[in-house]
């Protein structure tokens, strides 16, 4: 679990609001065990790994890179900034949130909060363009370091809690992306059934276009997408849940190819592989639905983490779920026969 806890350390540090996932590309292209790194034209990459067999499957493995946050509107007097959310943001934890401007520098803020003594409405919240960034910096320091359209993100960490669970800012869906990192570089070319093909991909915050246009251009065989899925809790109806620390889920769905879902809970069952049932009938919320009509149509299958918080500063997830992705998407990638 370390190594994954590594890797999802690295990617969370990037700042990678959907529209600027382009930061991640020194990190990705630099990391071992894969033949390649490309990145398209709506800016998601690619990386490959390729089978000594010849004439092999195509594997694609998907997990977004993007996650949410903000755009600066406006720059006013006393170092004030004012922000649109970039993706479905979590209103309720907003006010006093730490956040990170990615202008021209790096720059530290905090999210503007009126006092409760002072509110007249104290049950009602704030919309978010009426909220501000305080930064410290006087309007005339601010324009020469922070342009209209600059991205701002929670404040980027990595806490370390009880239990192996973790918490950070952009855990959907950076845990997957690392699980599935992990899991790729562990094997060996000569025991892949499949070439493999990573889409650490863009935009699923805002519309889903970057999974679409890289299952276009491989047209995998078979594709498994990766993704959070709510945390059972309170509140949290079981059927709309999955529990931590019991393994990832694997959606039923119509929407899903019924074969290779399947066959992904066989071996799981095989390898003695912690997993869980989620039913999803007609929607999973995932890259899925785009995917799976790409081309003349791919045989997908969703597989999903349990996250608390979601789209909150501090999301959690348990390293244990995630060394069980990575376990079973090894599974597939080795297995005897085509999936």
């Amino acid at each position: 679990m370390e190594g994954i806890k590594k890797i999802l350390e690295a990617l969370v540090h990037i700042g990678t609001v959907s529209g600027y996932e382009s930061n991640a590309e020194k990190y990705l292209s630099g990391l071992f065990g894969f033949d390649s790194c490309e990145r398209d034209s709506l800016g998601s990459f690619v990386l490959t790994k390729k089978s000594l067999k010849e004439n092999a499957p195509k594997l694609l493995i998907d997990a977004h890179l993007d996650n949410v946050g903000f755009m600066v509107t406006d720059i006013k007097e006393g170092g004030f900034l004012k922000v649109v959310n970039v993706g479905g943001l979590d209103t309720r934890v907003l006010p006093a949130t730490e956040v990170v401007i990615y202008g021209k520098k790096e720059i530290y803020g905090i999210i503007t909060s009126t006092p409760p003594h002072l509110k007249r409405e104290r049950n009602k919240l704030p919309k978010i363009e009426e909220l501000m960034i305080d930064t410290g910096y006087t309007k005339e320091e601010l324009k020469e370091l922070v342009d209209i359209g600059d991205p701002v993100a929670y404040k980027p960490r990595l806490d370390t809690l009880q239990n192996d669970y973790v918490a950070a800012n952009s855990l959907d869906d950076k845990a997957c992306c690392a699980a599935a990192i992990d899991a790729i570089m562990s094997v060996d070319k000569k025991d892949l059934t499949y070439d493999v093909y990573l889409a650490i991909s863009a935009e699923e915050e805002v519309g889903k276009a970057g999974p679409a246009r890289v299952a276009f251009a491989l047209r995998p065989d078979i594709a498994i997408i990766t993704d959070v899925n709510f945390a059972r809790g309170e509140g949290i109806e079981a059927y709309q849940s999955i529990e931590c620390q019991k393994g990832p889920s694997v959606s039923i769905s119509a929407v899903c190819d019924r074969r290779l879902t399947r066959n992904i809970i066989s071996l799981a069952k095989e390898k003695n592989i912690s997993h869980q049932i989620i039913c999803e009938p007609s929607y999973t919320g995932t890259n899925n639905e785009d995917i799976s009509i790409s081309g003349i149509g791919v045989r997908t299958s969703v597989v999903s983490v349990p996250l608390k918080h979601m789209h909150t500063p501090s999301e959690v997830v348990s390293l244990k779920d995630l060394k069980s992705l990575s376990d079973l998407l090894k599974a597939v990638m080795v297995a005897k026969e085509e999936l």
